[in-house]
C-alpha cells in the first residue's frame, strides 16, 4: 500500500507516549457516509416536494362533493312549498389525463430528491475529504518535524563535542521552526474539517482519525440520470396536461330530490329530477390549451437538452478523473522513492559527504514532492465526486486500509 493510502502516520516523537495510550478510532469514508439515509434531517428536509406532489395525486383523483339544498317558499301565504335538493356534478372528462400528469409530476419531485439527495452525499464526502487529507497533512508534517528535530539534536551534540561549529544545527532548528509554524496551520485545518464533519455525525469520536481513501477504479457512466428522469416525466406531464385541456366539453350537473306542495289543507308532493350543463359556445380552454401545448413543446426540448449536457459532462468528468488518478497514482510512487533518497542524503550528511545546504535542499525537496502527492490525490478525489454527480447515483468507493506507523528518518 502506497503511502497517500495511510492517513494515520505516528511521529517518531509521539511514540513513547502513544504506547501507553489507547489508539485512536479510526472513521472510513463509508462509515462516514452510512448516515445518510432516510431517516437523516438533511433527507427528510427535502421531502416536502415530493410530499405536494402526492396532495396533487389525491386533489385530482377526488370527486366533487354532492350540495345538499332546502327551500322553503311562502311558509305563512296560501300556498306553501318545501323543496329538498341534492345536486352533484359528474366527473370530469379531463379528469383521468390530470391524474395521470399528477403522477408523472410525483415522478419529477422524487427524481430530483434523488438528485438533491445525491449532493448532500457528494458534500458529506467533500468534507470528509477535506478531513482527511488535512490529517494526513498534519501527520506528515509533524513526521517531518521530529526528523528535522532529530538531525538538530545529533548536531547540537556533535557541536558540543567540538565536531562542528553548530551551525548546521541551527540551521536545522530554524528549518524545523518553520515546519513548525506550518504544522499550526494545518492542524487548525484539521480542527474546523472535524467540526465539519461533526455536523454530519455527531457522534464522531474527539481523537477521531479518518482514513484517507484511496482512489476508485474509473468506470465509464451508465444508467439514467436523475435530470434525465425529471424531464422525461415532465415531458410526459404536459402532454397528459395538453391533453386533459383538450377536454373542455363538461358532463352535466344532476339534480335531484323531493317537492312538497300544501296549498290550504291539501298537500301535493313528488320527486324533482334536473340537470344543469355548461354549453362550450364561447369558453372552451382556448388559453389554458395554448399554454399547455407550448409547455409541452418546451419540456420537449428541455429534454433534449438535459440529454446532451449529460452526455457531455460523463465523458468530460470520466477524462478528468482518468488523467488526474493516473497522476496522483505516479506522484504517490515517487514517494517511495524520495525517502531512499532522502535517507542517503542523511547518510551522507552524517559521513561529512555533504553539508547542511545539501541536507535542507533535499529534506525541501522531498517535502514538497510529498505535499504535491497529497495535493494530487485530493484533487483527483474531487474529480471523482464530480464524476460521480454527472452519473447521478452513488458510486463505488474503494475501501480504506487503517493506518499503520511510520519509521522514523535514518
Amino acid at each position: 500500500m502506497h503511502r497517500l493510502a495511510v492517513a494515520g502516520l505516528i511521529s517518531v516523537l509521539f511514540t513513547a507516549v502513544a504506547g501507553a495510550q489507547p489508539p485512536p478510532s479510526l472513521i472510513t469514508e463509508a462509515e462516514f457516509l452510512s448516515a445518510l439515509d432516510e431517516a437523516h434531517p438533511a433527507v427528510l428536509a427535502r421531502q416536502r416536494q415530493v410530499a405536494d406532489a402526492q396532495a396533487d395525486i389525491v386533489a385530482a383523483s377526488t370527486l366533487a362533493n354532492p350540495q345538499l339544498g332546502f327551500v322553503r317558499e311562502d311558509p305563512s301565504g296560501p300556498v306553501r312549498q318545501l323543496d329538498v335538493l341534492l345536486s352533484w356534478e359528474l366527473p370530469r372528462p379531463s379528469r383521468g389525463p390530470e391524474i395521470h400528469a399528477a403522477e408523472r409530476g410525483a415522478d419529477v419531485a422524487e427524481a430530483q430528491l434523488a438528485e438533491e439527495v445525491l449532493e448532500l452525499r457528494l458534500t458529506m464526502r467533500r468534507i470528509y475529504a477535506e478531513w482527511a487529507v488535512a490529517t494526513a497533512r498534519s501527520e506528515r508534517l509533524a513526521a517531518q518535524v521530529s526528523h528535522v528535530d532529530d538531525l538538530a539534536d545529533r548536531e547540537r551534540s556533535r557541536a558540543e563535542k567540538g565536531e562542528t561549529s553548530g551551525l548546521e544545527a541551527h540551521q536545522l532548528t530554524l528549518a524545523a521552526a518553520g515546519l513548525r509554524a506550518r504544522l499550526a496551520l494545518t492542524e487548525a485545518e484539521v480542527v474546523a474539517s472535524r467540526a465539519a464533519a461533526r455536523v454530519w455525525r455527531s457522534d464522531i469520536d474527539d481523537d477521531a482519525l479518518p482514513v484517507l481513501p484511496q482512489l476508485p477504479t474509473a468506470t465509464a457512466p451508465i444508467g439514467v440520470h436523475p435530470r434525465e428522469e425529471a424531464a422525461l416525466a415532465e415531458l410526459d406531464a404536459a402532454s397528459l396536461a395538453s391533453k386533459a385541456a383538450g377536454r373542455y366539453v363538461l358532463l352535466p350537473e344532476l339534480l335531484g330530490g323531493w317537492q312538497r306542495q300544501e296549498v290550504g289543507p291539501e298537500s301535493l308532493e313528488g320527486p324533482v329530477l334536473g340537470l344543469a350543463w355548461a354549453v362550450p359556445v364561447f369558453a372552451r380552454n382556448q388559453a389554458q390549451r395554448a399554454q399547455t401545448d407550448a409547455r409541452a413543446l418546451a419540456a420537449a426540448a428541455e429534454l433534449e437538452m438535459t440529454r446532451r449536457e449529460v452526455e457531455a459532462q460523463r465523458t468530460g468528468a470520466l477524462a478528468a478523473y482518468r488523467h488526474l488518478s493516473e497522476a496522483a497514482s505516479a506522484a504517490a510512487e515517487s514517494v517511495g522513492a524520495n525517502e531512499r533518497m532522502l535517507a542517503g542524503a542523511v547518510a551522507a550528511f552524517g559521513h561529512g559527504e555533504a553539508d547542511v545546504t545539501d541536507l535542507l535542499t533535499m529534506l525541501s525537496l522531498a517535502f514538497s514532492s510529498d505535499m504535491t502527492a497529497l495535493d494530487l490525490h485530493e484533487v483527483a478525489l474531487a474529480a471523482h465526486r464530480e464524476l460521480e454527480r454527472v452519473t447521478g447515483h452513488a458510486l463505488e468507493i474503494s475501501q480504506s486500509t487503517p493506518p499503520t506507523s511510520q519509521g522514523a528518518m535514518p
